[in-house]
């Protein structure tokens, strides 16, 4: 018992920071000695059943715990040893405690954390994969979700710099602070907030790039800084990969965040409009072969319809017909997308 009891405190010690080389050598053993993965998990059940005890009402929030991970693997400057020594506790960690935070977190989507180092800079990545939709909090305390085939890349000094890097469809629900600016950048453009909530889609292979503010202001400028144009709340701005344009427009903002909360909403979109999300929403190719003119767009919101379903709905709505062609092998093994191609009737 006092065996475990020291165990306990050692684990205690190591992530309040204050910690000596020998702590470190016995954490190093729990975590990494797979011949004490019992007891490593009996003291993490055991802090578990004690939190309880304390009848902490408010949520809790753990993603500070992997934040603390990942920095301390990423930029602790030491020897190669004392890296790879905290790279397996994390490991260890990650499989035991996803069997005891789990039930207080629910996620639309999946979480991933990767981290690289690049001229001793650490770096944190948290990514989307397809069919899935991901909620994120940054170490600012800044919260958002992430779309299906999306990423965001921060460093491990964030709260210094408040910079990440997105690529495709991300909300943010970001904090305010007037000495620290959020700046969001993707491949063509950077925006500057305060403290706003948006939304953004900038994915790789689009032409377009999507911002629409729902609270707050935000400042766009192109990467070479010679364009500039700033939002107000239910604007919807456009950035033209190719012509380098810039367009805003008045819009109901909530329409384009309504995926995180599983919803597909369309209010008098075009065709256009429509096959792009479509696209996002379903992971699929839609080419639309005939411009549609002088119809009033498509009015409908869709919870958990499947892509057939969604497309009936538009052939009932809309001037046109639709083809949907199954996902082919390619010559170098990968299969394609399923690709949905729209015709006017």
């Amino acid at each position: 018992m006092t065996e475990e009891r020291s165990d306990i405190e050692k684990v205690e010690t190591y992530y309040s920071g204050d910690y000596s080389e020998k702590d470190l050598s016995i954490i190093a053993s729990l975590f990494c000695d797979s011949t004490r993965e019992e007891d490593l998990k009996h003291i993490l059940r055991v802090q578990w059943y004690e939190l309880f005890k304390q009848e902490i009402k408010e949520e809790k929030n753990f993603d500070h715990v992997l934040h603390r991970i990942h920095y301390e693997i990423n930029t602790r400057d030491e020897k190669n040893r004392k890296k790879d020594t905290i790279l397996r506790i994390a490991r260890w960690f990650s499989r035991v405690a996803a069997i005891l935070i789990i039930p207080l977190a629910i996620y639309s989507g999946i979480q991933f954390f990767g981290t690289t180092i690049k001229d001793d800079l650490a770096w944190v990545e948290v990514k989307a994969p397809a069919w899935t939709r991901a909620q994120f909090s940054l170490p600012d305390g800044t919260t958002g979700w992430l779309n299906s085939n999306s990423s965001i890349r921060y460093s491990g000094n964030f709260n210094n710099n408040r910079q990440l890097w997105l690529n495709g469809e991300a909300f943010f629900d970001v904090i305010k602070d007037v000495r620290k600016p959020f700046k969001v950048e993707t491949d063509e453009i950077i925006f500057t907030v305060l403290g706003t909530r948006f939304n953004i889609a900038s994915y790789d292979n689009e032409n377009v790039v999507e911002i629409v503010l729902e609270e707050g202001e935000v400042v766009c400028y192109n990467k070479e800084l010679t364009k500039s144009c700033a939002l107000k709340p239910n604007d919807y701005l456009s950035f033209d990969k190719k012509q380098k344009i810039f367009k805003i427009e008045t819009v109901q903002a909530e329409k384009y965040s309504s995926w995180k909360e599983g919803k597909l909403i369309f209010r008098n979109d075009p065709i256009e409009v429509i096959a792009r999300r479509l696209e996002r929403w379903y992971n699929i190719e839609v080419e639309v072969r005939d411009k549609l003119t002088n119809h009033n767009g498509l009015w409908a919101t869709f919870i958990d319809e499947n892509l057939e379903e969604v497309l009936r709905l538009l052939q009932l709505s809309l001037p046109i017909k639709y083809k949907i062609e199954n996902p082919q092998m390619q010559p170098d093994g990968v299969y394609s997308k399923t690709k949905v191609i729209i015709t006017r009737t």
